[in-house]
């Protein structure tokens, strides 16, 4: 269920290859269930970051985890975008079971 929603400021360099794959490499985490929503933002103030994500996470997953798969998510941005780690800035949201709804029902994993 790792899902990430990308906002990418005006003149973000057009990505190449595989996002999804880069980011399942650099994570060391299955791609079967990643998914990523892009967004373009017409204006950016303050800190000039190139690809803004935010990560959703299920709690069972262990914190050794959720670092590998923010951090893998950080650098398939940066390789993808052709951009330097420090114009890639990732937050993680972690969820509990019980929040969230799939296929109509709500997933329970504890």
């Amino acid at each position: 269920m790792p899902i990430a929603h990308l906002t990418l400021r005006p003149g973000c360099p057009d990505g190449a290859g595989d996002l999804i794959t880069l980011w399942s490499k650099a994570s060391g985490q299955a791609a079967e269930h990643m998914t990523i929503n892009v967004h373009a933002c017409q204006q950016q103030w303050g800190a000039p970051y190139t690809a803004m994500a935010s990560l959703l996470l299920p709690s069972l997953w262990s914190d050794a985890n959720r670092k590998r798969l923010q951090e893998g998510l950080a650098q398939a941005l940066a390789q993808y975008f052709g951009v330097s780690i420090d114009q890639v800035h990732v937050i993680t949201q972690v969820l509990e079971s019980g929040h969230v709804v799939e296929n109509g029902r709500t997933l329970d994993w504890e």
